[in-house]
């Protein structure tokens, strides 16, 4: 007989890389207009983004991206910076972001635009995580549009 309990293996607890060096955030993104949808590019919209960046410290990534839009008017291409906030580097990794920068009309007009937002990284190993986050999406061009936005993608750190 044995006087010792039967204990479940240790698993490892994941946590994302916290460690600095390039990361890339590739998301589906899609955004549902508040106030006045009447016009052109103020209805909805999704598409796909992509963000190269690099991890300053643990709480701190700085990046630029790019994508591709298509509105209830036309298609939009987004070049714009990102600076994200993390903050308890766990499995479920909440953060703070904020994107900036410009939409390029395929037919000439130029937009800028922010979204400031929040959302939460699942690690499924410590290089990779499914991102999630969600905003207000504001753009000003010749009318000021806002979204109410949604993102969901992967977050990779390829190395330790």
């Amino acid at each position: 007989a044995s006087a010792q309990e039967n204990e479940p293996p240790n698993t490892p607890y994941l946590n994302l890389n916290s460690s600095p060096g390039y990361v890339t955030i590739n998301n589906w993104t899609a955004g549902f207009g508040l106030g006045d949808t009447s016009v052109p590019f103020s209805k909805s919209f999704f598409g796909f983004t992509t963000i190269h960046g690099y991890q300053i410290n643990k709480n701190f990534i700085i990046g630029g991206g790019t994508g591709v839009s298509f509105y209830n008017g036309g298609t939009l291409i987004p070049l714009f910076m990102d600076v994200r906030f993390r903050y308890f580097i766990k499995s479920f990794t909440p953060y703070l972001f904020g994107d900036g920068g410009f939409l390029f009309n395929v037919k000439g007009e130029t937009k800028s635009f922010v979204n400031p937002g929040a959302g939460v990284i699942y690690a499924i190993s410590n290089k990779v995580g499914i991102d999630f986050g969600t905003g207000l999406f504001v753009q000003q061009g010749s009318w000021r549009d806002s979204y109410i936005n949604f993102k969901l993608g992967v977050f990779f750190k390829p190395r330790l």
